[in-house]
């Protein structure tokens, strides 16, 4: 065994498509079509010119330092990281695909050295991963409630280490029924669940709702498109493909009414 995540590594079991299907909100016998429906988009989640920032900031600029980005879809943040900062970057994703475009992105660029990507369970990689000087979760809710999110994350990091959590807390108080976000709350609630393992939120930031509004237009339109090109080509999933798209629609109007997005970044006391 050769060693990845700060640990001998270990094969895991691949997640099932009905565990894919469930999370991205698809029938199992599409999720193999998620990767195209998802093509046009590089960023599956939080801006990675902010977390370079705060990574900056927060003074972990610097070859020795070693990130780990739990559910890294394309690589777009660990690559922007490994980038800008120099530092090593492991990335774990379920999706096969999207570890092989990111490993792809990553030889183009040269950074072989720096960025490491593997297929895997990241509720598997938090049990064994461990000593690293920042830790990611970036629009991945399958960790649990906030404070099941930091519990996990902060045993992959050392006494000050750095956990940035991009996720969203509700407008109001009314908990939403919609898949994926069942376990939000209030921002009060949210922030006193990230702070209850005794950690120290050091940075937090919102997106507005302009701005989640416009890439929510974008996205969507990427999305039909490229959904539609499936239907033609496989009309006996086309019923299946629609409700995706379909679903994709309910997601961005909870987005843009119930809910505000936002990052976090604690440091591990």
């Amino acid at each position: 065994m050769d060693r990845f995540l700060g640990v001998e590594r270990k094969v895991q079991k691949p997640v099932e498509d009905s565990e894919l299907g469930s999370y991205f909100g698809v029938a199992p016998e599409i999720v193999r079509f998620v990767p195209e429906l998802l093509q046009d988009l590089w960023e599956l989640g939080s801006d990675p010119d902010l977390i370079v920032q705060w990574l900056r900031h927060a003074g972990l600029g610097v070859a020795r330092a070693r990130v780990l980005d739990l559910g890294c879809g394309k690589g777009a943040v660990a690559i922007a990281v490994a980038q800008a900062l120099g530092c090593r970057v492991d990335g774990v994703d379920a999706m096969p695909a999207f570890v092989e475009i990111a490993r792809r992105q990553t030889r183009r660029l040269g950074l072989d050295d720096l960025c490491t990507f593997e297929v895997g369970d990241l509720r598997e990689t938090v049990q064994r991963a461990r000593g690293y000087d920042a830790v990611l979760l970036i629009s991945v809710g399958v960790l649990g409630s906030p404070a099941e999110v930091v519990g996990a994350c902060r045993r992959c990091v050392g006494t000050g280490g750095l956990m940035i959590i991009d996720d969203a807390y509700l407008r109001q108080e009314e908990k939403l029924e919609f898949p994926g976000y069942e376990q939000l709350t209030t921002r009060d609630e949210t922030l006193r669940q990230l702070a209850s393992h005794g950690d120290h939120v050091v940075r937090e930031q919102t997106i507005p709702v302009e701005t989640v509004r416009a890439q929510n237009r974008r996205y969507t339109q990427w999305i039909e498109r490229r959904a539609e090109e499936l239907a033609a080509r496989y009309p006996e999933h086309a019923d299946a493909i629609h409700a995706y798209v379909a679903k994709e629609r309910q997601e961005s109007t909870v987005l843009e009414t119930a809910v505000t997005c936002a990052t976090w970044m604690l440091r591990r006391e």
